[in-house]
């Protein structure tokens, strides 16, 4: 008897276990692409179709060349509630720094949004979406990068010149420091 509730309970843990799936997609797979632009700026769109019943764990990893900051969003719809289109997002996260997922329409409508992520060079950034899918779930993202303001040659030209100027006035104007005496 003891072997057939174990044997049943196995079963039923079985029957009633989610799967989890992970996937990670590098810039540059079908999923993720990204295209340079003026100034050092990036722009990359990522996504997921077809995602099976279930949790779901999906990371997209880049490195980019000079320090910033990203922005970025995630969404999703449906039709009907509860079909096998249905997906939800449980969290979105970029570099540990997490996204604010708002639902409308009673939840048809899913959007994850995040701004201003510090984004360091030469490291492998992570933007990760979870969530559950009732089937065959898809969501689609864009992202943004912006690198951190370098002054211009110019703008360093000046600045030696002013340094330079500053001197020169205070090497020429030489005062006399003069002391008294306290009697």
């Amino acid at each position: 008897m003891k072997k057939l509730v174990a044997i049943t309970m196995a079963a039923a843990a079985a029957l009633g276990a989610v799967s989890a799936e992970a996937a990670t997609f590098p810039v540059g797979s079908p999923n993720f692409t990204a295209t340079a632009g003026a100034g050092g700026t990036f722009s990359g769109a990522f996504k997921n179709t077809g995602i099976a019943a279930g949790e779901f764990s999906d990371t997209f990893t880049f490195t980019l060349p000079s320090d910033g900051l990203g922005s970025g969003t995630v969404t999703t719809s449906v039709t009907d509630l509860g079909s096998v289109n249905d997906l939800d997002f449980t969290s979105v996260t970029i570099n540990g720094s997490a996204a604010k997922i708002t639902k409308t329409e009673e939840g048809r409508f899913e959007v994850a949004f995040v701004n201003n992520v510090p984004i360091v060079a030469g490291q492998l950034n992570r933007l990760v979406v979870n969530g559950l899918s009732r089937g065959n779930g898809a969501y689609g993202g864009q992202a943004t990068f912006t690198p951190a303001a370098v002054p211009e040659p110019a703008t360093w030209a000046m600045m030696i010149m002013g340094f330079g100027v500053v001197g020169y006035a205070m090497r020429r104007r030489r005062t006399a420091v003069r002391f008294s005496q306290a009697i």
